[in-house]
């Protein structure tokens, strides 16, 4: 699907990055605040994952990456381009596998990075997701999937009331066999804990803000996933109710719905 652009008006938030980028003389005062690119990364980036939108998301990973040279020790402009990065490589996995592998295993060393300056929950729980993806052969399963349930449980030791995290944690759920731990019950029960956490959930810029919407996303295939269907429709619209041009919940999950 392709995003129109002036919709959501990203050419300003994009052109408000690039400014806060360009190298500036004169006095101390007139230096960009990475703080403040951080803040304009985490608009940016919300903007192209709502919208669905990959020409978005590859303008913000460029611009991070700009900002990451700018501020190589700032760790929020670390976490925000591996964020970006985690974002494009899941909207690519079914198009572009290899090209999809290739840019988790990009994040996952950018968010090594973001976590060794400024350890922050939503990092650790993002590097799990980023290295569940790369378990795609037997030899490297056991080591990824430790690491994976390493991370994410490090997140929830972090902040256990912080609804990103308990989302990525349900991600994992869901995508984890039962035998192994997982599945659509302990899923859902991590979904429903932060669809809650959420309702209370309002950090100040630059922190991580991603998520009210996505929840019921999940939420929604879950209930799938326990054929519950009409409770899967209740969840979309909420999370459509949230973030009316979610795309991803308006023109996928909610048509694949029966009638």
């Amino acid at each position: 699907m392709t995003w129109r652009k002036n919709a959501m008006n990203p050419p300003g938030v994009l052109a408000c990055v690039a400014l806060l980028l360009v190298p500036t003389v004169g006095s101390a005062s007139q230096t960009p605040d990475p703080g403040e690119v951080a803040a304009r990364l985490r608009t940016g980036i919300a903007e192209a994952v709502i919208a669905g939108d990959d020409e978005g998301l590859t303008e913000m990973i460029t611009l991070a990456r700009r900002a990451v040279t700018a501020f190589p020790e700032n760790g929020l402009v670390q976490h925000y381009l591996g964020y970006a990065l985690y974002r494009l490589a899941t909207r690519r996995l079914d198009t572009d596998p290899d090209g999809a592998l290739a840019t988790f295993a990009e994040a996952e060393s950018v968010l090594l990075h973001s976590i060794d300056i400024e350890p922050i929950p939503e990092s650790h729980a993002l590097m799990s997701a980023v290295l569940g993806p790369q378990i795609v052969s037997d030899e490297t399963a056991m080591n990824l999937s430790m690491r994976a349930t390493a991370e994410v449980r490090q997140a929830v030791s972090m902040d256990p009331r912080n609804p990103r995290v308990r989302m990525l944690e349900g991600i994992q759920a869901l995508h984890t066999p039962s035998t192994f731990g997982g599945g659509a019950d302990i899923a859902l029960e991590s979904f429903l804990t932060a669809a809650a956490l959420f309702e209370e959930d309002a950090p100040e810029p630059p922190l991580p803000a991603w998520g009210r919407a996505e929840v019921y996303a999940w939420l929604g295939q879950t209930y799938v996933a326990l054929r519950m269907p009409e409770e899967a429709r209740t969840a979309y619209e909420r999370a459509l109710e949230i973030e009316p041009a979610y795309a991803w919940v308006r023109d996928t999950l909610l048509p694949a719905l029966s009638p």
